[in-house]
């Protein structure tokens, strides 16, 4: 085999992997100046960056190359026309590839702050929403004008090398240098891990060093994993022990000694009774529930929490007429996750949302115990409930879905790829109220919102902010349509008797210097009924998957029920900890402390000081407590132990 040395030389001089790494190099500037620009890496974290990003440019070789010098080769006895040709189309389109993947890295990055990873994983499925984002939102015809004039210009200024290659192409070299990239790829895909080949404790300098292919096929590989295989794990008896232990409360009795399995007794117990106007008689009633889960709705928005640009003024109000509650933290960064959490009751598993995994229905979650009660149970949703696996989930969990496909032509004022204007499906979810109450039934409705999202338009008009404005304004719209829907309620029947719920699915930027920013996961909690609740502000510290069991003692305050929930009553026995995760990595937070569990690394323990970590000596009570939480969560869900009760 050739030496090490001349085989980079070699392939240094081809002309593909010189292009593939000036492309990367002027992708990685481009990131790099707009990360100077906005506070995210200093001057100094420069060549670290660009010392490993080298590094992890040159991995991506090993897999790729191979396929383009075997073709070479399968050419070489063709004529020298017909290799020119060969050799020029294919650079061609090989460079049309790496400019396209240049440019969806910088919107990536602009949008979420990090390379490619999982989340660019589940847009790749849905290629609709995406490339219509794309066109709504990017002068789509000058773009790919541009692109075709570079690419023209690169293949017009490179073709003389080519040739050169051609003339000078030998059988042997090309097949040494193909099993020479073969035998390396063999040897990264066992033993390289861009996780852990990094110079900088700042995770954006991280990212920008990582390599997007890389990254994009890695986050592939590892959209499910297997917690038992990748993370630390203690005995399972004693898992159960600490989370029985933590999630049990006065009004609960476990049903059994081998899961979590319990009664909750609220007619006997309910501390939070004092948040009702008149609890004798709300013992006597079951409330419908509307629960708007809202796109992107960081805390940071609201006024409420310090933003001074009166973007959610009626959310704002609402806060001071509910119960608001302070330090919620969402469980993760996705839609699905959100969803997974508030409405199951669970801390995030490694790898995809249980939404988008295999076996996910019939699963005790909060309509399970709203069915039980005879509630008409509905899933309302501006966009394609097909979209991240939505349809299956909720339709295979007892809800009833009202989707963008439901909706008449004249019912829709505006539209984007990502879904109807935020008031037309609220409208329409008055609409399935309506319905619900003629029945005369309670109702549980679950709706998802979509215009805080990127293109950020919406119909005009309605806010002193243009559509298509950016964030600021998609966030006031919502937040505008919300107020439209409420007021519009007050005149139905039904809505003395209705308590509306208003939280995030998750926030607008998870990204952040460290791993797991815990700022960017802080979202609002608003409950309001003015007939049924006292305003009050609870500042206990909780997450997502709290909301289930906290909204049912309020809308079923008299009633008991079996459950499975790793969540607690917030107005009970508040949990004083939290969930926060990536993919990856899983956060549990407790007492002004971060424990982070990542696959193939031992926990790590922070303390928080104002949402800043700071690294301390493990605290074996508190990390056992965090693995007990995930480990047993994982292992419910593989063992099939979150399905409903049997009758």
């Amino acid at each position: 085999m050739i030496q090490l040395k001349s085989l980079f030389k070699g392939l240094f001089n081809l002309t593909l992997v010189r292009t593939y790494l000036i492309i990367q190099l002027m992708t990685r500037i481009v990131l790099t100046v707009y990360g100077l620009l906005n506070d995210q890496v200093q001057l100094i974290e420069l060549p670290a960056i660009f010392f490993i990003g080298l590094v992890n440019d040159l991995i991506p070789l090993c897999y790729f190359l191979p396929p383009f010098l075997v073709l070479s080769v399968l050419f070489y006895k063709s004529s020298t026309r017909s290799r020119y040709l060969f050799s020029i189309t294919t650079y061609f389109f090989a460079i049309i590839i790496l400019l396209l993947n240049a440019i969806a890295e910088i919107i990536f990055w602009d949008e979420f702050g990090t390379r490619f990873n999982f989340i660019a994983v589940d847009y790749l499925i849905y290629t609709h929403e995406i490339i219509g984002t794309i066109r709504e939102s990017l002068p789509l015809p000058l773009i790919i004008g541009g692109l075709l004039v570079v690419t023209f210009v690169i293949v017009f200024i490179t073709r003389r090398y080519i040739s050169q290659q051609i003339t000078n192409f030998q059988i042997s070299q090309h097949l040494i240098y193909a099993g020479s990239l073969l035998f390396l790829s063999i040897i990264t895909f066992n033993f390289y891990d861009s996780l852990k080949l990094s110079l900088s404790s700042n995770r954006y300098a991280i990212e920008l060093a990582r390599n997007g292919y890389y990254e994009l096929f890695s986050a592939f590989r590892n959209n499910s994993l297997d917690y038992n295989k990748f993370y630390t794990i203690i005995d399972d008896n004693t898992a159960l022990n600490i989370v029985r232990v933590r999630i049990g409360q006065d009004s609960h009795e476990f049903l059994n000694t081998h899961n979590i399995d319990r009664y909750s007794n609220s007619a006997d117990h309910n501390d939070g009774a004092s948040v009702f106007k008149n609890y004798n008689s709300a013992k006597q009633q079951k409330y419908n529930v509307i629960l708007i889960t809202v796109e992107s709705l960081s805390a940071e928005f609201m006024t409420e929490f310090g933003n001074k640009n009166n973007i959610t003024p009626y959310l704002d109000r609402l806060a001071k007429a509910g119960l608001f509650f302070t330090k919620i933290y969402a469980t993760g960064t996705r839609t699905v996750r959100g969803l997974e959490a508030i409405t199951l009751s669970t801390p995030p598993t490694p790898g995809s949302s249980i939404i988008r995994r295999p076996n996910n229905q019939h699963l005790f979650n909060i309509s399970s115990v709203f069915k039980e009660q005879g509630y008409a149970i509905d899933f309302v949703f501006g966009g394609y409930s097909y979209f991240d696996n939505l349809e299956n989930y909720f339709a295979g969990n007892n809800y009833k879905i009202t989707d963008r496909s439901n909706l008449r032509a004249e019912e829709i004022s505006f539209s984007n790829v990502w879904g109807v204007a935020d008031e037309d499906i609220l409208s329409k979810a008055l609409e399935v109220a309506d319905q619900n109450y003629k029945l005369n039934q309670p109702f549980f409705s679950l709706i998802l919102t979509t215009s805080n999202h990127r293109p950020y338009t919406f119909p005009a008009g309605r806010i002193d902010l243009p559509s298509g404005g950016g964030r600021n304004a998609a966030v006031k719209y919502t937040d505008y349509a919300i107020g439209k829907f409420i007021e519009a309620a007050r005149i139905h029947p039904w809505f003395a008797n209705t308590i509306f719920v208003i939280v995030a699915d998750h926030c607008a930027a998870s990204a952040g210097k460290t791993d797991l920013p815990v700022e960017k996961y802080h979202i609002p909690l608003i409950i309001y009924a003015p007939e049924i609740l006292q305003p009050t502000v609870i500042n206990h510290l909780a997450s997502q998957i709290d909301i289930a069991p906290t909204v049912l003692s309020l809308a079923l305050p008299g009633y008991s029920y079996k459950t499975k929930f790793f969540g607690q009553d917030i107005l009970q026995t508040p949990p004083n900890r939290a969930f926060i995760s990536t993919y990856q990595l899983l956060g549990f937070m407790k007492d002004d402390n971060l424990v982070i569990l990542a696959p193939n690394s031992l926990p790590n323990t922070y303390q928080l000081i104002a949402n800043e970590k700071h690294k301390i000596e493990n605290l074996p009570a508190l990390v056992q407590e965090a693995i007990s939480f995930y480990q047993l969560a994982y292992k419910l869900y593989i063992n099939d132990e979150m399905q409903e009760f049997k009758e």
